[in-house]
């Protein structure tokens, strides 16, 4: 493990004690929890757009001006 320091809210310190006594943990232990699961949520969540392109492409839209890519800046 690596050794770190890190200046928290109150009201998060405050949090914090109450649930390592509450799990009768050590805070660091608490926050270490806390941390991977936030870290695991995070890296789980698709933020490269790839779904919203999908259902966009799932909706098959057609039709429109037939040359619409060539006049598209002609406005």
């Amino acid at each position: 493990m690596i050794r770190t320091q890190m200046y928290l809210e109150e009201q998060i310190h405050k949090d914090l004690t109450v649930l390592a006594k509450q799990e009768k943990k050590s805070m660091a232990d608490v926050t270490r929890e806390i941390l991977k699961e936030g870290i695991k949520k995070r890296k789980a969540t698709d933020t490269s757009g790839k779904q919203v392109l999908q259902k966009l492409l799932n909706m098959r839209v057609t039709g429109g001006p037939p040359d619409l890519s060539l006049n598209i800046d002609s406005n």
